[in-house]
C-alpha cells in the first residue's frame, strides 16, 4: 500500500467508525481514571484532573467521528 492509498483508506466510513469506538472506549477508560469525591471542596489540591479532561476530549472526538461517519454517503 503506498501513501496516497493508506491517507484515502482513511477517508472510508469503516476506518471512521473504528477510530470513533476506539475513542469512546478510550474516553470511557480514561473519564474512570479519575477520584472526585465530595471532599473536593476541603482539599487544597488542585481539582481538576487532566486525565478527566483527556476523557472527555476523546468521547468528543468520537462524537464527531460517529457525527461524520453518519452523515457521510
Amino acid at each position: 500500500m503506498n501513501k496516497n492509498n493508506f491517507w484515502i483508506s482513511l477517508k472510508t466510513k469503516r476506518s471512521t467508525t473504528i477510530f470513533a469506538l476506539i475513542a469512546l472506549i478510550g474516553g470511557f477508560l480514561f473519564l474512570n481514571q479519575s477520584n472526585v469525591t465530595g471532599n473536593i471542596i476541603l482539599s487544597k489540591e488542585n481539582p481538576i484532573n487532566i486525565i478527566s479532561i483527556i476523557g472527555l476530549l476523546l468521547i468528543l472526538c468520537s462524537v464527531i467521528l460517529s457525527l461524520y461517519s453518519i452523515k457521510k454517503r
